[in-house]
């Protein structure tokens, strides 16, 4: 079995926490080195240089950002290699899937990772048209989470969805630390990761605490300057983007993590939080619905003053913070990589033999 993967936006050799890089370079890495073991796994993606391997798989990069002339390369190494199947990650490999599925006649899977007309009124209307196109002619869409394959269902009611959620590094994340008052974000600096509803609820808090921020700073730069000036009377640390191998540590020492995103339509922190025994505090319309629930974490809606009382009552109740963590880390086990690697592997090759 030869499978093209195709990442245009993000490359899974990139740092993560840096540019636009985050959850799904996280989850490319880790999916595809593991499933390179049983397949041929060739990864399209921008970058200067020729080859690198993620494990058994083979990153190939296209040393051109125009997206006409990404797609022409990516059509050579098919026209030579004969792949089996094309699996596409983000709107913009999308459209490269578009085009590959119709010249080659091949099947054709996509993965969204944002969901445009998910986000409202913020959203692109040009390109909510395009992942509309993607929904119509894709043969299969996988989704991360069930809310997320529903409102895609009832956007298309013939649209083909499966959903199989991330997977965690069980190994990499352990269950160690009380974390005292320390409150923890991981995300990029950017508007929709929510970081100036987490600044603005910290007047607030009644409790100490002190609140440790990693993450690279996006294009917004004025973003970044106004929540760097919102918190200075706060305790907070900007300890930037870190590598996900030592994240740990930080998960370690922290008493809590905060997830206060605009939209997260998986919510990858939340999991390696819970991965972590550490409770976590998320809005109750993003993707941590299905993955930290009621019995992780504590879910609410985007509201300074409750999210500030979310945070004083995990500060005050030590106990009730341990049984979320034991809560969560007991749930996290089941998005284990073996469990989810099954699944691709079963779905790949259930395509490719109809």
């Amino acid at each position: 079995m030869r499978i093209s993967v195709i990442s245009y936006h993000s490359s899974p050799m990139e740092p993560v926490g840096s540019g636009s890089s985050g959850g799904m370079t996280v989850f490319l890495s880790n999916l595809y080195r593991r499933l390179g073991r049983y397949s041929k796994i060739d990864i399209f993606t921008v970058g200067k240089e020729d080859y690198k391997n993620i494990g058994p798989a083979r990153v190939i990069f296209i040393n051109n950002e125009d997206l006409g002339k990404f797609t022409e390369k990516v059509l050579s190494y098919h026209n030579i290699l004969k792949y089996d199947l094309v699996h596409t990650h983000y709107w913009l490999s999308g459209i490269i899937g578009l085009k590959i599925s119709r010249i080659l006649n091949i099947p054709w899977i996509h993965s969204f990772h944002t969901v445009e007309f998910l986000k409202g009124i913020i959203g692109d209307r040009e390109r909510i048209e395009v992942e509309d196109d993607i929904i119509k002619y894709t043969d299969f869409i996988i989704s991360p989470t069930d809310m997320e394959a529903e409102s895609i269902n009832r956007r298309f009611r013939d649209a083909k969805i499966i959903t199989i959620p991330h997977g965690v590094d069980i190994r990499n994340f352990k269950s160690n630390g009380n974390g005292n008052s320390n409150l923890l974000f991981v995300g990029r600096i950017a508007p929709i990761k929510g970081l100036d509803v987490l600044i603005n609820a910290l007047k607030y808090v009644k409790g100490k605490f002190t609140l440790n921020i990693i993450g690279g700073i996006s294009k917004r730069k004025d973003y970044f300057n106004s929540i760097k000036s919102n918190s200075e009377r706060f305790d907070v640390n900007f300890i930037g983007t870190v590598p996900h191998g030592k994240l740990f540590h930080y998960y370690n020492d922290s008493s809590m993590v905060i997830v206060p995103s605009y939209y997260e339509s998986f919510g990858l922190v939340g999991l390696e939080s819970m991965v972590s025994s550490k409770p976590v505090i998320g809005l109750n319309d993003t993707g941590l619905i299905e993955t930290v629930g009621n019995d992780a974490g504590i879910l609410i809606k985007r509201d300074e003053k409750t999210l500030a009382k979310a945070i004083d009552y995990l500060i005050e109740n030590k106990s009730f913070r341990y049984r979320l963590g034991v809560n969560g880390r007991r749930k996290a086990l089941k998005y284990r990589w073996s469990n989810i690697v099954r699944r691709y592997l079963n779905i790949y090759e259930k395509i490719i033999k109809n």
